[in-house]
Protein backbone atom coordinates (compact mmCIF):
# COMPACT_ATOMS: atom_id res chain seq x y z
CA UNK A 1 0.00 0.00 0.00
CA UNK A 2 2.82 2.27 1.12
CA UNK A 3 4.91 1.71 -2.58
CA UNK A 4 1.72 2.61 -4.60
CA UNK A 5 1.22 5.77 -2.87
CA UNK A 6 4.90 6.84 -3.10
CA UNK A 7 4.39 6.19 -6.78
CA UNK A 8 1.27 7.74 -7.60
CA UNK A 9 2.82 10.79 -5.25
CA UNK A 10 5.68 11.13 -7.78
CA UNK A 11 3.37 10.94 -10.82
CA UNK A 12 1.69 14.10 -10.04
CA UNK A 13 2.90 17.39 -11.30
CA UNK A 14 5.33 19.56 -9.25
CA UNK A 15 6.15 16.45 -6.20
CA UNK A 16 8.44 14.89 -7.63
CA UNK A 17 10.24 18.49 -8.47
CA UNK A 18 9.03 20.63 -5.65
CA UNK A 19 12.44 20.94 -4.10
CA UNK A 20 14.86 23.82 -4.31
CA UNK A 21 17.91 21.69 -5.60
CA UNK A 22 21.59 22.09 -7.58
CA UNK A 23 21.88 21.05 -11.01
CA UNK A 24 25.61 19.84 -10.30
CA UNK A 25 25.29 17.88 -6.83
CA UNK A 26 28.69 16.77 -6.48
CA UNK A 27 32.56 18.80 -6.51
CA UNK A 28 35.74 17.68 -5.73
CA UNK A 29 37.47 18.90 -2.94
CA UNK A 30 39.66 22.14 -3.31
CA UNK A 31 37.80 22.60 -6.55
CA UNK A 32 36.04 25.90 -7.81
CA UNK A 33 31.92 25.38 -7.50
CA UNK A 34 29.49 26.97 -9.78
CA UNK A 35 26.31 26.53 -7.95
CA UNK A 36 23.22 26.82 -9.93
CA UNK A 37 20.32 26.34 -7.75
CA UNK A 38 16.80 25.93 -9.42
CA UNK A 39 13.25 27.34 -7.51
CA UNK A 40 10.47 24.94 -9.77
CA UNK A 41 7.70 26.86 -7.78
CA UNK A 42 6.12 28.87 -5.63
CA UNK A 43 4.45 28.69 -2.37
CA UNK A 44 0.98 27.02 -2.66
CA UNK A 45 0.16 28.92 -6.10
CA UNK A 46 2.02 31.86 -4.34
CA UNK A 47 4.89 33.89 -6.78
CA UNK A 48 8.59 33.92 -5.50
CA UNK A 49 10.00 36.97 -4.45
CA UNK A 50 12.82 36.76 -2.31
CA UNK A 51 15.15 33.78 -2.57
CA UNK A 52 18.30 33.73 0.62
CA UNK A 53 20.80 30.90 0.04
CA UNK A 54 22.53 30.34 3.59
CA UNK A 55 26.69 29.61 3.00
CA UNK A 56 28.03 27.02 5.34
CA UNK A 57 31.30 26.32 6.70
CA UNK A 58 34.16 24.42 4.02
CA UNK A 59 32.77 27.26 1.03
CA UNK A 60 34.78 29.90 0.43
CA UNK A 61 34.30 33.22 -1.25
CA UNK A 62 30.99 32.74 -2.59
CA UNK A 63 30.13 35.27 -5.01
CA UNK A 64 26.47 35.85 -6.61
CA UNK A 65 25.74 36.39 -10.29
CA UNK A 66 23.65 39.06 -10.78
CA UNK A 67 19.95 38.16 -12.46
CA UNK A 68 17.90 40.86 -14.58
CA UNK A 69 15.47 42.68 -12.53
CA UNK A 70 16.45 41.19 -9.06
CA UNK A 71 18.86 42.85 -6.16
CA UNK A 72 21.46 41.27 -4.57
CA UNK A 73 22.63 40.94 -0.95
CA UNK A 74 25.30 39.48 0.76
CA UNK A 75 26.28 38.99 4.39
CA UNK A 76 29.72 38.05 5.35
CA UNK A 77 30.51 37.17 9.24
CA UNK A 78 33.78 36.22 11.28
CA UNK A 79 34.75 32.51 10.46
CA UNK A 80 35.92 30.64 13.18
CA UNK A 81 38.36 28.62 11.20
CA UNK A 82 39.77 31.52 8.91
CA UNK A 83 41.60 29.74 5.45
CA UNK A 84 44.23 31.04 3.06
CA UNK A 85 43.28 32.46 -0.21
CA UNK A 86 45.93 33.61 -2.73
CA UNK A 87 48.50 34.18 0.25
CA UNK A 88 46.32 36.25 2.53
CA UNK A 89 43.79 34.80 5.39
CA UNK A 90 40.61 35.15 5.13
CA UNK A 91 38.99 35.84 8.45
CA UNK A 92 35.08 36.89 7.34
CA UNK A 93 33.69 36.09 4.67
CA UNK A 94 30.19 35.40 2.96
CA UNK A 95 27.81 33.45 4.78
CA UNK A 96 24.56 34.36 3.00
CA UNK A 97 23.42 35.29 -0.22
CA UNK A 98 19.76 37.03 -1.02
CA UNK A 99 17.94 37.45 -4.34
CA UNK A 100 14.89 40.13 -4.09
CA UNK A 101 13.25 42.59 -5.68
CA UNK A 102 11.46 40.52 -8.62
CA UNK A 103 8.75 37.59 -8.79
CA UNK A 104 8.96 34.61 -10.30
CA UNK A 105 6.18 33.38 -11.64
CA UNK A 106 4.65 29.73 -9.83
CA UNK A 107 3.96 28.45 -13.03
CA UNK A 108 7.97 29.31 -13.90
CA UNK A 109 11.00 27.65 -12.88
CA UNK A 110 14.69 29.86 -12.58
CA UNK A 111 18.17 29.77 -11.08
CA UNK A 112 20.14 31.30 -8.80
CA UNK A 113 23.82 31.20 -9.48
CA UNK A 114 26.50 31.64 -7.51
CA UNK A 115 30.48 30.63 -7.39
CA UNK A 116 33.20 29.64 -4.70
CA UNK A 117 35.70 27.24 -3.54
CA UNK A 118 35.18 24.22 -1.67
CA UNK A 119 37.53 24.06 1.69
CA UNK A 120 40.45 21.80 0.17
CA UNK A 121 40.27 18.31 2.84
CA UNK A 122 36.81 18.85 2.68
CA UNK A 123 35.65 15.37 1.94
CA UNK A 124 32.08 15.58 3.59
CA UNK A 125 28.20 16.78 2.39
CA UNK A 126 27.95 20.35 2.17
CA UNK A 127 24.63 21.46 2.99
CA UNK A 128 22.93 25.09 1.95
CA UNK A 129 19.61 26.17 3.45
CA UNK A 130 17.33 28.09 1.52
CA UNK A 131 14.61 30.27 1.92
CA UNK A 132 11.82 30.98 -0.26
CA UNK A 133 9.51 34.08 -0.01
CA UNK A 134 6.31 34.53 -1.39
CA UNK A 135 4.30 37.05 -1.85
CA UNK A 136 2.18 34.67 0.31
CA UNK A 137 3.87 32.41 2.81
CA UNK A 138 7.29 31.10 2.73
CA UNK A 139 9.22 27.98 1.74
CA UNK A 140 12.40 26.68 4.07
CA UNK A 141 14.46 24.00 2.06
CA UNK A 142 16.64 23.29 5.59
CA UNK A 143 16.17 19.82 6.41
CA UNK A 144 18.88 17.32 7.04
CA UNK A 145 19.33 14.12 7.70
CA UNK A 146 20.62 15.27 10.64
CA UNK A 147 18.25 18.09 11.21
CA UNK A 148 15.31 16.42 9.91
CA UNK A 149 12.49 18.82 11.25
CA UNK A 150 14.90 21.65 9.61
CA UNK A 151 15.01 25.38 11.67
CA UNK A 152 12.47 28.20 10.47
CA UNK A 153 9.28 25.98 9.08
CA UNK A 154 6.52 23.40 10.43
CA UNK A 155 8.25 20.68 8.25
CA UNK A 156 6.85 17.44 8.67
CA UNK A 157 9.04 14.39 9.16
CA UNK A 158 7.94 10.72 8.01
CA UNK A 159 8.97 7.63 8.79
CA UNK A 160 9.68 5.17 6.10
CA UNK A 161 8.21 1.55 6.69
CA UNK A 162 11.10 -1.22 7.37
CA UNK A 163 9.71 -3.10 4.52
CA UNK A 164 9.86 -0.43 1.86
CA UNK A 165 11.81 -1.35 -1.07
CA UNK A 166 15.26 -1.49 -0.91
CA UNK A 167 15.53 1.03 -3.63
CA UNK A 168 13.94 3.64 -1.88
CA UNK A 169 16.69 6.37 -0.57
CA UNK A 170 16.55 6.21 3.19
CA UNK A 171 16.08 2.68 3.94
CA UNK A 172 14.14 3.21 7.54
CA UNK A 173 15.57 7.05 8.42
CA UNK A 174 13.13 10.13 7.79
CA UNK A 175 12.07 11.27 4.84
CA UNK A 176 12.93 15.03 4.08
CA UNK A 177 10.28 17.35 3.24
CA UNK A 178 11.85 20.37 2.53
CA UNK A 179 15.39 19.13 1.66
CA UNK A 180 18.53 21.61 1.84
CA UNK A 181 20.11 21.74 -1.18
CA UNK A 182 23.28 19.65 -0.99
CA UNK A 183 26.95 19.08 -2.27
CA UNK A 184 28.38 15.23 -1.92
CA UNK A 185 32.23 16.45 -1.86
CA UNK A 186 34.33 14.08 -2.95
CA UNK A 187 38.23 13.87 -2.08
CA UNK A 188 40.19 15.77 -4.99
CA UNK A 189 43.69 17.46 -5.92
CA UNK A 190 43.03 21.12 -4.32
CA UNK A 191 45.20 23.01 -6.59
CA UNK A 192 42.06 24.24 -8.83
CA UNK A 193 42.20 27.69 -10.02
CA UNK A 194 39.46 29.11 -12.44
Amino acid sequence: MHKSMLVLMLMLPGLASAHAVFDQTTAESGSYYKGEMRIGHGCDGSDTVKVTIDIPDGFYGAKPKPKAGWQIDIVKADLEDPYLSHGKWVHRDVRQISWYGNALAHEHFDEFEFTGQIGVGNTEKLYFPVRQECVVGELNWNQTPESPQGTAHDHHQHEMDDDDDDAHAGHGKPKLDYPAPVIDVIDGQGGHHH
